[in-house]
């Protein structure tokens, strides 16, 4: 997993999520984090999205289930 990445959508999630950046792991999920709902999974689509330069099509996004996902989708997104 790339530290780099990794680093990035911590601290976004952080942010979104009104957490300090160390409470996030590439394990976190909505059933980890509360304050993790259908809004807050949108805005982090969204912000993933502008961050990375990237566009996550919607079966990616259902598949989005944890902090570890959203590092490999963008991964796999910014190789191809």
């Amino acid at each position: 997993m790339n530290e780099e990445i990794l680093a990035r959508v911590r601290r976004i999630a952080a942010t979104l999520f009104d957490v300090p950046a160390a409470k996030i792991t590439a394990e976190t999920s909505p059933a980890t984090m509360e304050a993790w709902d259908s809004v807050q999974q949108l805005n982090l689509v969204l912000e993933l999205e502008q961050s990375f330069g990237v566009k996550l099509e919607p079966e990616e996004i259902d598949e989005l289930r944890s902090i570890g996902d959203a590092v490999r989708l963008i991964e796999a997104k910014r190789v191809g």
